[in-house]
Parts: structure tokens; C-alpha cells; sequence
């Protein structure tokens, strides 16, 4: 009981602590808009701080190409895999710098593809944003459909002028059960869709592409993490002789790459195959496996829905759907059985039997799984970006700012 009481006088001092810094930042700030150019009517884009290709890279990307006048910046962490991709295309700002608390506080506009990710530390100022502390036009771009029920995500836990969301089922979820304001929740487009379309040459490969879980990965040392069913499980898939086979026979290579969240423990899988081969978030950009790989095999993650804007097979490899569902996000609207763009195997047999098939029909998409993806997204273009952008310019003239 002492110790939980300390903690919360602690987390409770720091949140303090960070207010009082972000409030003097906030009067320099006000100072700087007036006298400097960089400083004034800016827009600051980010996703976590620390990397650069998920939809706030390609929404600054298009800032910059599309529109230059725009006093745009990105916020990326000195050390980041990205850092050089994004100084390319413009003004960059190291993150959790002075100059980041400055123009974090300076900025009209405030986008990132997590909540309050363009701040310095997500969680404190999620939490000190419940007092209102931002000011400026927000901008959740979100990093993947939402499909799932997320407390966290709710209205008034999240204040945002603008929730992206890219299809009409997830669109009305949102709206009926996040309880936004009318005109916060609106149908764009996620801004990396653009990309998707671009074309790209495919390899012989398989991209195995698990989201984490909390009763895996939160608060749990090395050694618990690989007692975990999680680890388990995918370290005996790894080495599954069937899918080996399969590889060899195919000449097809197999690239394991978790969730961001998993990563730290990547080093703790291996496998006796050389085409099997592991993703570390270092060296592999996720779009370009995404538009590079032949077939996918995920379990809950949304990222199954860019796999499936570019109309390629995938299947969901769902070991601990129950427990799944208990701890870590509560089904919303869809259904893996009903609206799935790709068959659901639950042990590692069933899931190379998919595989199998999936090669033996070259790859192609089976008539029914088209027509789910067609229903889910209706037109698929490449305006997702500019559709993000002319919004925010209409909710910046609304309020008189443009």
C-alpha cells in the first residue's frame, strides 16, 4: 500500500514538474511567435518522437512536396533509424529538445499519427492534456483502422479537432460508441494508403507480422516474456518442419516481424532455416514489406487492412483468441469470421494448410475475400493525403486561422 501511495506521489511530482516546464515554454513561445518567422503559424508533425514511416512521414511528405508554403516541421529523435529520410524532405526538430517543448507549445497546428505524439512525453501529456494544458488544432491521423473497442481512445480521455478514419463501418463505431463532437470523426483515408498504390516489385516472400500482448510484454523481464504462451508459440512456428519444407520448396523466404512493442525481445527467437529471417525495426521499413511480400500472416493487427487495400492474401494465425479478448482489446465492429479478408487458422497445422493454399492458387485472392475488402473500403485511390490536409485547412478557416 506504501509503495502504490509512493508511486502516485512520484508520477503526480513529475506531472507537475512537466507542467511547469511546458507553461514557461508556452510564454517564450508566445514571444518567439511574434518576432520569428520559424515560429509562427507552425505545424508540427510526428508519430511517437523516435521514427518516420507511418502516416505522419507520408502526411509531411506531402506537406512538403505539395505544399512548401506551409511552415512545417517533424519531430524525430536524434538517434532514430529515419532521422536522415525525413531531414531530406525538410525542417526537422530533435525530440524532447528545448526547441521541441518551444515548438510543440508555438504550433497552430499539432498532427500525429498517436495521441498527443507530437508532445515530448505521450504519456504524462496524455494525461496533462485532460486539464487542456495543448493549444492549437489537433490532429489524430491514427497509425491503423481501429476495428477494436478502446477506452482509452474515448471521449473526453482524448480531446482531438480531427479523428481520421478510413472507412464507413469504422467511421460510425467511432462516432456512436467513442462519443466524439459532430465533425470531429470523419472518413479520409489513412495518409500511407497513397503509397500502397505505388508500384512495387514482389519478392518470394512471406511476411509474418504478429501484434504484441500485454500479458506478454508489459512490466515483464526477458526471462518471463519467453515463458510466455506468446513466445512459445511463435518461436515453435519458427521451427515448424512443415513450413520449412514449404520454403524450400517454393523458394520462399519468410520475414518475422513483430510489433514495435515486441521488438526488444526479437534476439530471443531463432530458427534452424536461413529463409527464415528475422525483421528488426532497424533495418526493414514496414510499408516496403508490406508492398514487397506476397502474402501476410497476422493475428490481430490492423495492419492486415494495408495488406488488404493492395488486394493480396492473408491469413490470421489466432492461437489465444480467448485470452486475447480478456486482457487486451474488446471486439467492436468486426468480425474475423464474418468480415475477414482471409481464412482464421487456430493451431500451427491448420495455419500451414492455409499457407498451402494460399501458394498453390498463385498468390490470388479467393472471390470471397475480394468482395469483403471491396464491401469494407469502397473506392481505393490516392488522396488519402490531400483529403487530410484540405480538412485541416477547412477546420483552420473555421476558426478564422487561414
Amino acid at each position: 500500500m506504501i509503495q502504490k501511495i509512493w508511486h502516485k506521489l512520484k508520477f503526480g511530482f513529475i506531472l507537475l514538474v512537466e507542467w511547469i516546464k511546458y507553461q514557461i515554454c508556452w510564454v517564450i513561445a508566445s514571444v518567439l511567435k511574434r518576432c520569428s518567422k520559424e515560429y509562427r503559424d507552425l505545424w508540427i508533425v510526428s508519430e511517437r518522437g523516435r521514427e518516420a514511416r507511418d502516416n505522419g512521414y507520408w502526411f509531411f511528405k506531402y506537406l512538403r512536396k505539395k505544399h512548401p508554403e506551409i511552415n512545417a516541421c517533424y519531430v524525430i529523435s536524434e538517434d532514430s533509424a529515419d532521422k536522415e529520410k525525413v531531414e531530406s524532405l525538410g525542417k526537422t526538430v530533435r525530440y524532447r529538445s528545448l526547441e521541441h517543448y518551444l515548438k510543440c507549445a508555438a504550433s497552430e497546428v499539432k498532427v500525429s499519427t498517436h495521441i498527443v505524439g507530437y508532445t515530448p512525453d505521450i504519456t504524462l501529456y496524455y494525461m496533462l492534456e485532460k486539464i487542456r494544458l495543448l493549444k492549437g488544432v489537433k490532429i489524430f491521423l491514427q497509425h491503423g483502422i481501429i476495428k477494436d473497442d478502446m477506452l482509452w481512445y474515448h471521449y473526453p480521455n482524448v480531446r482531438t479537432d480531427l479523428f481520421v478514419c478510413s472507412s464507413e463501418r469504422e467511421t460510425a463505431f467511432i462516432q456512436q460508441k467513442y462519443g466524439y463532437p459532430p465533425n470531429t470523426v470523419k472518413k479520409l483515408g489513412l495518409c500511407r494508403f497513397d503509397a500502397l498504390q505505388e508500384p512495387c516489385d514482389r519478392k518470394n516472400q512471406i511476411l509474418l507480422m504478429p501484434t504484441w500482448r500485454k500479458y506478454a510484454v508489459e512490466n515483464k523481464t526477458r526471462a518471463e516474456f519467453e515463458k510466455s504462451v506468446y513466445y512459445k508459440k511463435y518461436q515453435s512456428l519458427l521451427n515448424n518442419q512443415e513450413l520449412i519444407a514449404l520454403l524450400d520448396k517454393y523458394q520462399l523466404e519468410l520475414i518475422f516481424y513483430p510489433h514495435f512493442e515486441v521488438q526488444k525481445y526479437l534476439d530471443s527467437f531463432s530458427s534452424v532455416s536461413k529463409r527464415i529471417i528475422p525483421g528488426y525495426f532497424s533495418e526493414y521499413d514496414v510499408q516496403q514489406l508490406l508492398k514487397e511480400s506476397k502474402v501476410l500472416i497476422t493475428d490481430f493487427s490492423s495492419v492486415f487492412f494495408d495488406f488488404a487495400y493492395m488486394k493480396k492474401p492473408e491469413i490470421f494465425y489466432q492461437f489465444d483468441r480467448e485470452e486475447y479478448r480478456r486482457t487486451q482489446y474488446g471486439e467492436g465492429y468486426f468480425s474475423y469470421e464474418r468480415d475477414g479478408f482471409g481464412p482464421i487458422a487456430e493451431t500451427e497445422k491448420e495455419l500451414i494448410s492455409c499457407l498451402k493454399t494460399v501458394i498453390e492458387r498463385d498468390f490470388q485472392v479467393a472471390e470471397l475475400y475480394m468482395a469483403r475488402i471491396s464491401n469494407f473500403f469502397g473506392k481505393m485511390d490516392r488522396e488519402n493525403c490531400r483529403r487530410n490536409y484540405e480538412t485541416v485547412c477547412e477546420i483552420l478557416r473555421q476558426r478564422g486561422k487561414k
